[in-house]
């Protein structure tokens, strides 16, 4: 049986408020911002429509699906084309508030914070002395494969 890695290489990805923490595996590529190719209808949170790679994706706002905030582009925002979870998906895509740096973790270094995580949010943890947030992706693709079901 093969030995679990000590270390996982991650991304802190700069947000509105906290930032993310996710496995870099998990993000195929951070792109320039853009207006969507196509407007979103429906939800509060999807900005619209994008075409990457010949691939339709939705433009997701973390803060509106997680109830956090207004939808705030600030001067270094961009686009971080995430990898699906599940499996389901496929890609999606969510507007960052800048470009990702790169940080090794390992167990011993994620200390969960006690604070009240909105809708698309797993925990907060402490990461070196700053506060992280790593989001729940399955919320966030539920929400997504909800858009993919209506059409």
């Amino acid at each position: 049986m093969a030995e679990l890695p000590t270390e996982i290489t991650s991304l802190l990805i700069p947000m509105q408020g906290r930032p993310w923490l996710l496995p870099n595996i998990l993000v195929a590529e951070v792109i320039a911002l853009r207006q969507p190719d196509r407007p979103g209808h429906g939800s509060e949170w999807l900005l619209g429509w994008l075409n990457w790679r010949d691939v339709d994706l939705p433009l997701l706002s973390f803060e509106r699906l997680n109830e956090s905030g207004q939808v705030i582009i600030g001067e270094e925002a961009r686009i971080a084309v995430l990898n699906s979870v599940t499996g389901k998906l496929g890609f999606y895509a969510v507007v960052v508030q800048g470009i990702p740096r790169q940080v090794k973790v390992n167990g011993n270094d994620l200390v969960e914070e006690p604070v009240e995580t909105g809708p698309a949010e797993a925990m907060y943890i402490q990461l070196g002395g700053d506060l992280a947030v790593i989001p729940d992706l399955d919320a966030i693709e539920q929400a997504v494969a909800g858009l993919h079901a209506r059409g």
